[in-house]
């Protein structure tokens, strides 16, 4: 059963291939230089434990945005906010297909509910790469919506996660 371990030397980074050159090129050239320096965590999907070939992997990071680029119906102090960034998410094209993205998916917004019971969290935002990946973000009817900013930069409440039961798991590699 595949795991899910935080980016490492032994992974081989070079084989992955989603079919998204700009995603495979931040795998293989830029994740590991952005968890040294403490910008950015890479969480990889291997076969089993301790296995060099990634299926999948996504980025996770915290950032702020302004508050009026939230939706109106929602009252936010002014300035900015705390967020969690999906910054990457990607499936190898062989294991494309098995929901290995919606689970990797569940994960990170099972983090960023965690993150957001010790410090100021309030939602999960992501910039969709294109039109495809955003039609899969919408697809999955967690509550994902367009920010004003930018038709496909989405977010999630933590609110509506938690009233959503997303994170009732608690096993935090499902």
């Amino acid at each position: 059963m595949p795991v899910v371990e935080l980016l490492q030397a032994h992974h081989d980074r070079k084989s992955f291939d989603c079919g998204k050159p700009s995603l495979n090129e931040f795998l293989q050239k830029q994740a590991r230089q952005n968890a040294d320096r403490n910008v950015g965590v890479t969480h990889v999907v291997v076969p089993e434990a301790g296995s060099s070939r990634i299926l999948g992997y996504y980025t996770i990071v915290t950032r702020t945005i302004d508050s009026a680029i939230v939706p109106k119906s929602v009252r936010l102090p002014q300035g900015p906010i705390g967020v969690v960034l999906l910054g990457r998410l990607a499936v190898d094209l062989s294991a494309q297909g098995q929901g290995l993205g919606k689970r990797m998916l569940l994960r990170a917004i099972r983090q960023t509910e965690q993150a957001a019971r010790a410090i100021g969290i309030y939602a999960l935002v992501l910039d969709a790469i294109d039109e495809e990946a955003r039609s899969w973000y919408l697809h999955l009817y967690f509550g994902f919506d367009s920010l004003t900013d930018d038709h496909n930069h989405l977010f999630l409440p933590v609110g509506v996660i938690r009233q959503l039961g997303l994170v009732e798991s608690s096993n935090p590699d499902s």
